[in-house]
């Protein structure tokens, strides 16, 4: 099996993204060697939420020169009863802050992302700091949000967590488009530098609305440009970024829908573009077992208690859906856009946003459904194991979910020049 690595982000604090990489990597580990790394380095928090003995850290990688693979801690028998997590392993962050470790500049980002495609697992999973900064976006994809955490119980996470997914769109674009990149050396385009650039300032600025969002950055490209294949392959890669997100601390279909997704995607649709993917990988429901689990230091996936399932019966939100459709909605599902030219795209329509909105309100539902009789917090960490380890095809992009290795911006660039070998000009 390929080695992967899934980065695990949030837009914003509090809401549960340390406890969710921290369980995800566990759950991992009981199918393949996995490695949990502590990339929030300004507050640990995975020391707090696995207190176990540990010997080596971030510390002695950065000051002492150990190797990352030397900086492994693994679970102890009095944590482990079982032994079911032998295959689980974490680099934790220091015991306390350090600024040139919590800053951590590009020579130590650097030395970190080479390492980590030499650590002894199948699936590296990367507790990245809340918000966005260089350290965030780093180690994420170009081509896909790895699993993007925020909750309901949050309203402003939805909103965070979406303006996380514009940083990486537009971190995307301005590699592709940065000064020195080859694609200026493919005709037609070559004349029309600062205009791209400054269309990507305009589109990416909050205080300018003449370019709100990507869908008006390619509307306003194809007017210079045409159907030129560089903008069909541009459409392909945004039409091909997806977002995979987890609901933390679910607590029913009806307020998990009206205060994380409809926002959620409405910020997405206003300011980046209403023609992404999005996947939802599962949630974790609200239980005061996990609250437990984490004062203890012990992630409740190691909790020997057997599952309490909850009843066939208790179904009280299948209802709300229905009625969520017909009231809030009224839409039927239709299938994902796709750009395939950019020449004609409006941008923002409403129906894309209802199309949206559509198909995660349905995907909420044919997931509801499916694990109504185990709706416990364990039950669901191995939905959403599941669901992910679903996504680990063969990678045609350079950055897939489950990616193979961080990509450079060569290797993205090199990628679309590819690409744009083999794509027609629209006629």
């Amino acid at each position: 099996m390929p080695r992967r690595i899934i980065p695990v982000a949030s837009g914003k604090g509090g809401v549960g993204k340390t406890t969710f990489a921290v369980n995800f990597a566990l759950e991992l580990a009981k199918r393949a060697p996995t490695v949990l790394v502590d990339l929030d380095t300004a507050t640990s928090s995975v020391r707090n939420t696995l207190k176990v003995p540990i010997q080596k850290d971030l510390y002695h990688f950065h000051r002492k020169g150990a190797r990352l693979s030397e900086c492994l801690t693994r679970l102890d028998p009095s944590v482990d009863r079982s032994g079911r997590f032998r295959d689980f392993a974490f680099v934790a962050g220091p015991i306390h802050y350090l600024e040139d470790v919590a800053a951590m500049g590009p020579e130590l980002r650097r030395r970190l992302a080479a390492e980590l495609h030499s650590l002894p697992a199948d699936y590296v999973v990367l507790d990245l700091r809340a918000g966005v900064d260089a350290t965030v976006l780093e180690f994420l994809p170009y081509t896909n949000s790895g699993a993007l955490v925020f909750t309901p119980q949050l309203p402003q996470a939805a909103s965070a967590a979406a303006d996380l997914v514009k940083a990486m769109v537009f971190r995307t674009l301005r590699t592709i488009f940065a000064e020195q990149s080859e694609v200026f050396a493919l005709p037609g385009i070559a004349d029309a530098r600062e205009l791209v650039n400054e269309l990507l300032v305009r589109a990416e600025d909050a205080y300018d609305d003449s370019v709100p969002s990507i869908d008006f950055l390619l509307r306003d490209l194809a007017d210079v440009f045409g159907d030129h294949p560089l903008l069909i392959a541009l459409g392909e890669v945004l039409a091909a970024f997806r977002v995979h997100y987890v609901l933390n601390q679910f607590d029913g279909v009806e307020q998990s829908h009206d205060r994380a997704v409809v926002p959620f995607v409405r910020t997405l649709a206003d300011t980046v573009s209403a023609r992404l993917d999005l996947t939802q990988l599962g949630w974790v429901v609200q239980d005061d077992r996990i609250h437990r689990a984490n004062c203890a230091g012990r992630p409740f996936v190691l909790d020997d208690e057997a599952p309490r399932a909850r009843p066939a019966a208790a179904d009280p939100h299948l209802a709300q859906l229905e009625s969520l459709r017909a009231a809030a909605l009224g839409i039927d599902r239709r299938p994902a856009t796709r750009i395939t030219a950019a020449r004609g795209a409006a941008g923002g329509k409403s129906s894309d946003v209802d199309a949206l909105l559509g198909e995660q309100l349905d995907r909420l539902r044919t997931m509801f459904s499916g694990v109504r009789g185990a709706a416990g917090p364990r039950e669901n960490l191995a939905y959403c194991v599941s669901r992910a380890l679903a996504l680990l095809q063969p990678p045609r992009l350079p950055t897939e979910f489950g990616m193979t290795q961080l990509a450079s911006p060569e290797q993205l660039v090199r990628w679309l020049l590819k690409r744009l070998a083999v794509v027609p000009a629209a006629s």
